[in-house]
């Protein structure tokens, strides 16, 4: 028969909680000071490698590939100290490309970072986020406005800017979803990449369980202490596809809808979780 201290470490990993008893006030004690504890570190190594690359871009000049490099270290440290084992299948491809993927959490954004060494499109508020949004906009990640045409227009030029020497990742969802398959892909992206050229590479990010969506009217701060926070750590499998050339498909609606199709396939073949 399993231990109370094997049952709370699954209840924790699923999401439940134990209002009674001492061994289940301890717990949340202990998961509440580590919380803390990884919260404080994100925002000051955040805060800290943001202005370290200020500096240097001072010294230097802006580079986007130094940039990115600092990104994917930050993002390698905020995966240990979110406890998420990440398991990447399928190989990274070298060279400027676009990464298409489904969008669940904003864990999603470490993960693929840490995983792909890449910057974002992301939506415009992100920009004035504290501490992070000065940290995305060092990063070189690409900000739009998708009610303001001319914003979109300028989005998808500094978009066209960074793919000349990076790569770049976007969530053509446009928000979270707790849905088993992703939402369909806006095809406003897939036009500009059709005319760019790009390489499109399909990315599948599967977690161990659906704590880690962050799809609920919840803020970040309750979503992180009450859910993301457990004994045990949420595993998260990134699933890199091929790549394809952006011209190969007939259509940009052509090229969303075989997308969109290769994104799904490691959902619909080995479930939604990990």
């Amino acid at each position: 028969m399993p231990s109370r201290r094997h049952l709370l470490a699954i209840g924790a990993s699923r999401g439940v909680r134990y209002g009674g008893g001492g061994a289940g006030r301890l717990t949340s004690l202990w998961l509440g000071a580590v919380a803390g504890a990884a919260t404080i570190l994100l925002v000051v190594s955040a805060l800290y490698r943001t202005w370290g690359y200020r500096l240097w871009a001072w010294q230097h000049g802006p580079s986007l590939s130094r940039a990115v490099e600092v990104l994917q270290r930050w993002s390698r440290r905020a995966c240990r100290w979110l406890r998420l084992e990440v398991r990447v299948q399928g190989p990274v491809p070298g060279g400027p490309c676009l990464y298409v993927a489904n969008h669940r959490s904003y864990l999603d954004i470490p993960v693929l970072a840490n995983v792909l060494g890449a910057t974002f499109v992301s939506r415009a508020d992100v920009a004035r986020w504290p501490v992070f949004g000065a940290a995305a906009t060092a990063a070189g990640v690409v900000f739009v406005d998708r009610d303001d045409f001319a914003a979109r227009v300028g989005a998808a030029r500094a978009l066209a800017r960074r793919l000349r020497s990076a790569s770049v990742i976007v969530f053509p969802e446009g928000t979270t979803t707790g849905e088993r398959l992703p939402a369909d892909f806006h095809s406003g992206v897939f036009r500009l990449l059709r005319r760019l050229g790009a390489r499109v590479v399909p990315v599948t990010i599967r977690y161990g369980h659906r704590r880690a969506y962050w799809t609920d009217d919840v803020s970040l701060a309750r979503h992180l202490f009450g859910r993301v926070f457990a004994p045990l750590p949420l595993v998260t499998s990134v699933h890199v596809g091929a790549p394809l050339p952006a011209d190969a498909v007939a259509d940009a609606a052509s090229l969303a809808r075989t997308v969109y199709a290769a994104v799904c396939r490691p959902i619909e073949e080995l479930g939604e979780f990990v």
